[in-house]
């Protein structure tokens, strides 16, 4: 009787410890990555290595596996690929947050197959002008790949040159240009960030006098248009 409690305590003990093994294998990220440049600018990021290019158009790619889509574009030049990633990535998936959980409805949205709950951030660079979204049922992926992103040290436009350099460091750097309300703005891409925030994507080019003039109306939240 002794020998059979024995018996099944060997047992149970063994059951437990693959019961943990698994857990283990099933919770912690056992994915294999490779490093991969992106763009022009040098930026370099890991992605899981079986990971597919799923589309390239309108200056977007989509790369894509089973349960993870990595989408990077470039926004120097304010133009058809941040339009189009705003209307058909980041407004439909994130909303206004761009760091966290995610719904996928419809996976036509992202061009990609996910569909449900997900884990997703949008994280850009202002210097090289790269934008990268990471979406992915495992968190661990998405942190993984966030963190493993090394920012090229080329800029991609030149209206992106540091306007603080050979001036000194107590001076305050040129306007690139200026709100309707006389605000400075230093860079094209606090601009676009503004423009794009406060009127939607919209044309807009700086005048002469460096002040933003919208080549087409923007809408207030009752649908009037707004021109500047």
């Amino acid at each position: 009787m002794n020998k059979n409690y024995l018996i099944i305590a060997i047992l149970s003990v063994i059951l437990a410890i693959l019961c943990v093994w698994n857990g283990y294998i099933f919770f912690v990220d056992q994915t294999g990555y490779v490093s991969t440049n992106i763009g022009e600018s040098g930026t370099v990021i890991e992605i899981p290595n079986d990971m597919i290019i799923k589309s390239n158009n309108n200056g977007i790619t989509t790369l894509e596996n089973d349960n993870t889509i990595i989408i990077f574009f470039n926004s120097a030049n304010k133009g058809l690929p941040e339009l189009v990633a705003y209307e058909t990535i980041i407004k439909p998936i994130f909303g206004n947050n761009t760091n966290g959980n995610v719904t996928i409805n419809n996976p036509n949205i992202a061009s990609c197959s996910l569909n449900g709950e997900c884990n997703g951030v949008l994280i850009g660079n202002n210097k090289t002008h790269d934008n990268i979204i990471v979406i992915s049922k495992n968190k661990d992926i998405v942190n993984h790949i966030i963190n493993s992103i090394i920012w090229g040290n080329k800029t991609s436009s030149s209206d992106d040159i540091d306007t603080t350099s050979n001036k000194n460091a107590n001076s305050q750097p040129s306007a690139y240009a200026y709100k309707s309300d006389g605000t400075p703005m230093y860079s094209q891409k606090e601009v676009d960030d503004y423009m794009l925030k406060k009127y939607g994507p919209v044309d807009y080019h700086i005048a002469n006098n460096k002040y933003i003039h919208m080549d087409e109306p923007g809408y207030d939240k009752r649908g009037n248009p707004i021109d500047d």
